[in-house]
């Protein structure tokens, strides 16, 4: 139950902290140009991924990981302050130095999180058995949407207002961080069994970088997750932009973004009631492959929308509301695809080593956000968006051939 609650706390909090949404927007008001908006990704990426082998390395070897979780949780809500404070002095003096400073606290926020994302994964793992992930996921997306609901609304009322810029901005990461303060909470409270390891020191560097390319190198499926996972990033690196194509493209009010964000919400709702349980019945193979479909409509659906916005005037912004919906859906697969896939293929006293291990690797995404930003500043949006499809398309065909499903290989390697 508190993995839940913590679960659905952060997913309000990055609701109202509006990634693809509310700090594209903040960052182009801050003067940022297309390529500053696509490296807000790339931060985001690349501080949540390149930390977690570190991490990994770390609880290996730990019967228990909650305290690890906890003080890394409280140092990451504690970052969220340096954007709230930035944007009350710097905003209108110096509003690069807002800028500045928003990057890296969302930056630091993330690296911080990073290293308690992996220790997180361990106590889930302990507390829920495998056949039953799917659900409890489900279950703590289905949540999240319905608390999402009133998110969406209060972010469009918010923007709403006529308060002075940045004044809206700032309550919303305010907040964000109020809300995911109750993520360390929640698992501080947590009964933790211990994990049967070996009564063993931390594994050196030395140790630890030969087990992690054995495991590149003879655990196919761990390569074949991974692949699909870098694919699927590529697909989704111009999500940020949909929110600023409505906005240039199709005119829609600032206060849409809302709209869009309830939007969102619809869809982690549906994630949460279809694709967690089909999930624990079919396996999340199948959920990472209509996660990749879902990748490879939501660019085509943008693409149409401009050209059915005269036969209706709310046509084409309700093409983008249903854009932000299957996106939500995507993304909301990733952990009842990916991250139950990788729980199923781990070895548990090597858990903590595959799921730190995936996530660096996914540090290979960071570019893909830059690309975006890059592709829309000499471009459009519309070419970025066939890049997206194709590249949707071809993850689709490379999930559609998932590995066998024997016993992993690192399950038996001595």
């Amino acid at each position: 139950m508190l993995l839940i609650v913590d679960y659905v706390a952060f997913s309000v909090g990055m609701g109202f902290l509006g990634p693809t949404t509310v700090l594209p927007t903040l960052i182009r008001l801050l003067g940022g140009s297309p390529m500053v908006v696509g490296s807000l990704g790339a931060i985001q990426a690349g501080a949540f991924c390149f930390p977690q082998l570190a991490a990994g390395r770390r609880i290996v070897n730990r019967p228990l990981v909650r305290s690890f979780v906890v003080l890394t949780g409280v140092l990451s809500r504690v970052c969220l302050a340096l954007p709230v404070m930035a944007l009350s002095l710097f905003s209108r003096r110096a509003p690069g130095v807002a800028l500045a400073i928003l990057l890296a606290g969302v930056g630091l926020f993330n690296v911080i999180d990073a290293f308690a994302s992996v220790g997180w994964y361990e106590l889930f793992a302990k507390g829920v058995p495998p056949s039953l992930r799917g659900r409890v996921l489900g279950v703590a997306q289905t949540l999240s949407g319905i608390a999402l609901v009133g998110v969406g609304m209060g972010v469009e009322a918010i923007l709403a207002r006529p308060d002075p810029f940045p004044g809206s901005y700032t309550l919303l990461i305010f907040l964000a961080a109020a809300f995911m303060a109750i993520c360390p909470l929640a698992m501080a409270l947590v009964r933790e069994q211990p994990r049967p390891v070996e009564s063993a020191p931390q594994p050196a560097w030395g140790d630890y970088f030969p087990r992690l390319v054995w495991i590149l190198r003879k655990d196919h499926r761990f390569a074949w997750v991974n692949a699909v996972r870098w694919l699927a990033g590529f697909a989704e690196m111009g999500s940020a932009f949909y929110v600023l194509f409505a906005a240039d493209r199709l005119h829609t009010p600032q206060q849409t973004i809302g709209l869009f964000i309830s939007a969102g919400v619809v869809g982690s709702l549906v994630c949460g009631a279809i694709l967690g349980p089909l999930g624990d019945r079919k396996g999340p193979a199948l959920v990472i492959w209509i996660g990749l479909a879902l990748r490879s409509v939501c660019p085509a659906l943008a693409l149409l929308a401009p050209h059915v916005a005269g036969y209706h005037p709310w046509m084409a912004p309700g093409i983008m509301v249903l854009v932000f919906a299957l996106s939500s859906m995507a993304g909301g697969s990733y952990m009842i695809g990916f991250t139950n896939y990788l729980l199923e293929i781990s070895p548990v006293g090597d858990r903590p080593t595959y799921m730190a291990l995936f996530s660096t690797l996914g540090g290979v995404l960071l570019v893909a956000p830059l690309v975006a930003g890059w592709v829309v500043q000499v471009a459009s949006y519309e070419l970025l968006f066939v890049v997206m499809a194709a590249l949707g398309v071809a993850g689709l065909l490379t999930a559609a051939r998932s590995p066998a499903g024997a016993p992993s290989e690192a399950a038996s390697h001595g």
